[in-house]
């Protein structure tokens, strides 16, 4: 199966890494990456597979993904000639999130849905705004849209509910979804001010570009919404979401958690009540026998409540490109698995 990679920031770079350090099982499932898109880098195609190792060393070396020279391989002026014209399987979907339109994304996943390809996506905008319309058009085509890296990095949440809990029902949901508001509490807790949490996030590179995004709670809530339509099957939107960050934490509010005995998260929450869902995310303080409240540093994960067999808690002890990378790989396996 081909792969057509559409951007190579972060998330991307890391998927070309791993697939260079898992080439013995990509190779053994016969998939190979033949294109890569960038908006500001150049495009390059090679039909018969892109070597991922030389790739990223002419990126590093110029800055450039169409610097790569090898046999077979095209450098493409038009990314949208690549997508709509070109030879692929599966669109692996890499771009920024936009949290208020959701584009480029969703243009993007269309095209290829249109074409009759599979998509496996990263983008937590266009999978909140756009969830019904994508899965939809997706279903009315007869291909997959897979989004396992949209919420819990490379933990499993979507296909471990769909693979391994069929006909569990999702009655409630927590989760800490954001592992920078998860870091900078974790910090705060030992004795840093919130400016210098927030700057060592930064400089470990594992916040979102624009870190506001992440600490006032938005990314957090754009992940809600994702596991509110795919898991609880919930008409429900960011608008519709209540949602307060952590900028206004202080040491104090860390230090009354610990008084109480418990410890401060930002904590995503659905409750299902009747026929109604809410939908929030805010500052909460955890108790200590609260699964979640021992999740520090990066660590994310989630707790679900389920009709059949209980309590279910997952998590993962990071939530970097490295982690989602992972389950950009996986999802594509699964493809090729069928």
């Amino acid at each position: 199966m081909k792969v057509l990679l559409f951007g190579c920031g972060r998330v991307g770079r890391a998927f070309c890494e791993l697939l260079g350090r898992k080439r013995d099982v990509v190779e053994s499932a016969s998939i190979s990456l033949v294109g890569v898109a960038t908006r500001s880098r150049g495009c390059v195609f090679n039909s018969h597979g892109i070597d991922v190792d030389r790739l990223l060393q002419w990126e590093a070396l110029t800055g450039r993904i169409d610097a790569l020279e090898s046999e077979g391989t095209l450098v493409i002026s038009d990314a949208n000639e690549m997508l709509e014209d070109l030879d692929y399987d599966i669109l692996v979907e890499c771009t920024p999130s936009d949290f208020e339109i959701g584009e480029p994304a969703r243009s993007i996943i269309k095209k290829a849905i249109k074409r009759g390809k599979h998509v496996v996506t990263a983008n937590t905008g266009a999978m909140s705004l756009h969830f019904d319309e994508l899965t939809r058009e997706s279903l009315e085509i007869g291909v997959k849209l897979l989004y396992e890296a949209t919420v819990l990095s490379g933990t499993p949440l979507f296909s471990l509910v769909r693979q391994g809990l069929p006909g569990c029902c999702i009655r409630r949901f927590e989760g800490i979804l954001n592992g920078t508001c998860n870091f900078v509490l974790t910090v705060m807790g030992m004795g840093s001010t919130f400016d210098e949490a927030l700057l060592e996030a930064q400089r470990r590179g594992l916040s979102e570009q624009n870190p506001w995004v992440d600490i006032d709670g938005l990314e957090a809530a754009a992940k809600t919404v994702i596991v509110a339509r795919s898991l609880m099957s919930a008409n429900v939107d960011l608008k519709q979401a209540s949602i307060k960050g952590i900028r206004n934490i202080t040491a104090q509010n860390i230090e009354e958690a610990k008084r109480r005995g418990g410890k401060l998260k930002l904590l995503s929450r659905i409750e299902a009540n009747s026929n109604e869902i809410h939908i929030s995310v805010s500052p909460e303080i955890l108790s200590l026998n609260h699964p979640l409240a021992h999740l520090e540093g990066f660590s994310i994960g989630a707790l679900l409540l389920t009709d059949v067999i209980g309590e279910i808690c997952i998590s993962g002890s990071g939530s970097g490109p490295k982690e989602t990378s992972y389950s950009l790989l996986k999802d594509v396996l699964s493809l090729r698995e069928g």
